[in-house]
């Protein structure tokens, strides 16, 4: 047991000391950039250039925090078998399963801190820094955003409107589509704006102009009504709010949003694949570990030291910019969310795996 705190605490501190020096450096050359371009040109107080790097600090600690396991991971097990720990214990008897275990619980403890993060400091402080980005120094106002084109859809009809005014709550220039049966239109309706009335529960459309339809492509009833009362009885929901980036949600909240979404028929893959990832992303901790347990299984030579640097680094390279790429291609309907979310954690924990078990051979 006591073993297994050397090997913990040795990993914490390399592993805090790594993630402290990469913040530092990081704030300080964002400093340097943003003070020359950014503050330069809105020329914000002191006080709002340290909130505003201040609600950035949990979300880039959470970005920094898998490479911090990564170096840690490198450095302390390079450090163990350089000085024969390793070799002691597996010739006293004990496996390296069990050897890895301090390792491996460090790197769930790290899993776990990532993920409680991002569910409950990083959707506070990713809101707060938008405000003080957008509104304390920006000066836009705070709730005049647009959503983009959507549609919502209820039996028999189709409403789509190509902005959602959230200051007044109102949907902008709408076309509302009526079915008499899956295969006969009976109405289209146009309007300039729409507004949701809580007693009835419905969507109204202002100044509609509806055209009836006898039979297909021939209109017998064109006429103006000052409101027209549809049948789409969703709410202003979570998913007209598109400003909202996932980040500033909770993976309930997120799983609402798209719930809300399906049911409303709007697209939004963009969302459900970053909601496979608020799961994924936070194993990159535990698989960095597993990916850096070869450095234990080295022997005393400088040149495979480096390689093994080397393939680690370029591993994580790769789960960066793999996940980037496959989100990409998830959002555009290319791959499947689920697969584009946990395809670059099973290829790290394939090549754990096999240079685990290279190394462990002698080979």
């Amino acid at each position: 047991m006591r073993i297994w705190l050397y090997f913990i605490t040795q990993f914490l501190k390399t592993a805090l000391g790594v993630l402290l020096f990469s913040l530092s450096l990081y704030f300080i050359l964002t400093y340097m950039e943003d003070s020359q371009h950014y503050f330069n040109k809105y020329k914000p107080s002191n006080r709002t250039i340290f909130f505003y790097y201040f609600w950035q600090f949990p979300s880039i600690a959470v970005q920094f925090l898998p490479f911090s396991v990564l170096v840690a991971g490198i450095i302390t097990n390079w450090i163990l078998a350089k000085h024969g720990e390793i070799a002691a214990l597996r010739a006293a008897g004990m496996s390296m399963l069990k050897i890895s275990l301090p390792l491996i619980s460090v790197g769930i403890l790290f899993t776990a801190i990532q993920f409680t993060l991002s569910e409950i400091i990083i959707p506070n402080s990713s809101t707060q820094y938008l405000r003080v980005r957008n509104v304390e120094i920006e000066k836009k106002k705070p709730n005049n955003v647009f959503t983009e084109s959507q549609w919502l859809k209820a039996p028999n009809t189709i409403l789509h409107f190509h902005k959602y005014d959230e200051n007044k709550q109102e949907l902008v220039n709408i076309e509302y589509f009526k079915e008499e049966n899956s295969k006969s239109l009976k109405q289209i309706v146009h309007a300039k704006s729409s507004y949701f009335d809580d007693n009835i529960g419905k969507w109204v459309l202002r100044s509609a102009l509806v055209r009836q339809f006898e039979t297909l492509n021939k209109i017998t009833i064109t006429e103006i009504k000052p409101l027209y009362v549809t049948n789409i009885d969703f709410a202003p929901p979570k998913i007209l709010k598109r400003e909202s980036e996932s980040s500033q949600l909770s993976f309930w909240d997120l799983r609402r949003l798209i719930d809300e979404a399906e049911i409303a028929g709007t697209n939004i893959s963009d969302r459900v694949v970053d909601l496979y990832m608020k799961i994924s992303t936070p194993f990159a901790n535990l698989l960095f570990v597993f990916l850096t347990l070869p450095f234990a299984l080295k022997k005393e030579r400088q040149e495979e030291t480096y390689i093994g640097i080397v393939i680690c680094l370029i591993a994580a390279l790769i789960y960066w910019f793999g996940n980037m790429a496959l989100r990409s291609f998830a959002v555009k309907g290319a791959l499947n969310p689920f697969i584009a979310a946990w395809s670059m954690n099973v290829l790290v924990a394939m090549l754990s795996y096999l240079l685990i078990r290279k190394l462990d051979k002698g080979q």
